[in-house]
């Protein structure tokens, strides 16, 4: 798990996709462009109640701090 910093200064956590999320994720169109990142976010549990709102940069951190907690990628040493 690991959290995220909206530019509101909120935190979200993020859970890693299940394998099953990633199946389901890859069987769809929704792959090519931004229709990718927010279903990926929707899949996480950021639905378009949460994200409707939300700055589009936000919605991206959110998205690449899934990708990264699902593939196991480490997080950044902050300076």
């Amino acid at each position: 798990m690991r959290k995220v910093t909206l530019s509101t200064g909120k935190e979200v956590s993020i859970q890693p996709l299940t394998g099953k999320q990633v199946r389901d994720l890859r069987a769809t169109e929704a792959a090519p462009g931004f229709e990718g990142v927010f279903a990926t976010v929707e899949m996480a549990g950021f639905g378009s109640d949460v994200t409707d709102d939300m700055p589009f940069p936000d919605i991206l951190a959110i998205n690449k701090a899934i990708g990264a907690e699902t593939f196991g990628i480490e997080e950044e040493a902050k300076n």
